[in-house]
């Protein structure tokens, strides 16, 4: 697919909020022709539980033993501003997390397209250390300027050697500032704390108003038109989703790791091209498209260095009104009348599924592949 000319977008801003599927978040879609659920309960906002999504509970969904958390939050009530950026942005409706699992496993995936661990390191413990490639540290390498903005740990960066202690890693309270100011890096990522990354019990309207405000001080600093947003969820959260997605790779207990469920990917920005694109893609495709538009060489990673990335979805020539500034009345389009049909899901990728592969360092060592949170043994690499 058409990589736009170097200098396209001078600016990839990556943000990273927690735990919701696509169905769970985006039943609003519906009337724009997206392949969401429809007739779910409504969910409490804020929710009134943090449902299980580790990979044991991961695995009971994947088998049908239990549904999740079967419910949807009413998309235009509690998040009309991820509803105005899914319907006059791209909305990636079959982007899926990497990983089959929680949190940690597939923030390391958007930040560097793999993970040693299936689990979340005990909070108790110092923080593991691994000598792992990211897209950070590629960027430093080649000279193109960064900077994380995130919670008091600095989770996730601080399990990158190369990384952990960079005087690039910043509060997230600092992105409005930087943005506003015109201070903007080329490459910045973006972590909240609790209870703005929408992390359940959080009210998930907190989460998007400081998405909100972070995405109006970039149109206040005069960078929306040469700005590329991608805004995920980095994983299912417990919550339920009715497409079952490709097996790509499994664990040794032949269980599916990848892909893991859906999970809303809204892309955005003054050359973005809009519209409903069902292809699948996951995790790693964040970062490979971030590479893809700054110029940045593969990373040695295979599976990052190998996705097809998601570059073609912007257009030099094009010029897309910025959003409505934080706080003021949001009107969304209206929808296709009549109500188109949603897309057919596409033939999965192509190829057998694959064993997990060993984790690549970046002294060109390798650790083993993960396998921290082994399952029932099945038969057969299941789904």
């Amino acid at each position: 697919m058409p990589i736009p000319p170097p200098g396209t977008v001078k600016h990839v801003v990556i943000m990273i909020q927690e735990n919701h599927t696509t169905d769970n978040y985006m039943r609003g879609l519906a009337p724009y022709g997206a392949n969401v659920a429809t007739n779910w309960p409504i969910a409490a906002n804020p929710p009134t539980s943090d449902p299980p999504h580790d990979r044991h509970a991961y695995f009971q969904w994947l088998m049908h033993q239990i549904t999740g958390a079967h419910v949807q939050f009413d998309t235009q009530a509690v998040l009309p501003f991820y509803a105005y950026l899914a319907a006059t942005g791209a909305f990636l409706e079959n982007h899926c997390s990497g990983f089959g699992t929680n949190s940690t496993a597939n923030h390391l995936l958007l930040v560097g397209g793999q993970s040693p661990t299936l689990r979340n390191p005990p909070r108790a413990k110092p923080p593991p250390l691994w000598d792992m490639p990211s897209v950070p540290g590629l960027a430093a390498d080649h000279g193109v300027a960064w900077r994380a903005y995130t919670g008091r740990s600095q989770y996730p960066l601080e399990f990158y050697k190369q990384l952990r202690g960079s005087p690039n890693i910043v509060s997230t309270a600092q992105f409005v500032a930087d943005a506003q100011a015109g201070a903007l890096k080329a490459l910045s990522y973006i972590w909240h704390d609790s209870p703005l990354d929408e992390h359940p019990p959080a009210n998930v309207t907190l989460g998007m108003n400081a998405i909100w405000q972070a995405v109006d001080a970039v149109v206040k600093g005069g960078a929306w038109q040469d700005t590329v947003f991608l805004l995920t969820w980095d994983d299912w959260g417990g919550y339920d989703d009715h497409v079952a997605t490709p097996r790509v790779e499994f664990t040794p207990d032949n269980v599916q790791l990848a892909y893991g469920p859906r999970v809303p990917l809204l892309m955005f920005g003054g050359r973005v091209r809009p519209g409903i694109d069902s292809r699948w893609c996951s995790h790693v495709s964040v970062p490979r498209t971030a590479l893809q538009l700054l110029g940045l060489p593969n990373l040695g990673v295979p599976r990052l260095d190998l996705d097809v990335g998601l570059a073609d979805m912007v257009e030099p020539g094009r010029a897309n009104p910025h959003p409505p500034a934080f706080g003021t009345t949001i009107t969304l389009p209206p929808p296709p009348h009549p109500t188109p049909p949603p897309h057919p899901l596409p033939p999965p990728p192509s190829g057998p599924a694959m064993p997990v592969p060993r984790v690549i360092l970046r002294n060109g060592k390798t650790l083993p592949p993960p396998n921290d949170a082994p399952l029932p043994i099945q038969p057969a690499p299941h789904r």
